[in-house]
């Protein structure tokens, strides 16, 4: 499965991008969040074998793709 999510605020510089899913990253200092949300999204997805990654552009917002694997019920 993957699921977009995309937003029209900020977007987030290419310097920053590799390091916002680890654990208490904030990339800009106005921000009032603990840096702990998407850690605990890419830990969650790669415990159920998928991945999450961005696409962000200063002043044009960000998408978050996130990539599951197809489970076969037995």
């Amino acid at each position: 499965y993957q699921i977009e999510i995309a937003d029209n605020g900020y977007g987030i510089d290419i310097q920053h991008q590799p390091k916002i899913f680890e654990m208490f990253y904030r990339a800009s200092n106005s921000s009032e969040g603990s840096g702990l949300g998407l850690y605990i999204v890419k830990d969650t997805t790669a415990k159920l074998g998928g991945s999450i990654s961005v696409k962000s552009e200063p002043g044009k917002g960000s998408t978050f793709i996130v990539q599951l694997p197809v489970k076969n019920a037995s």
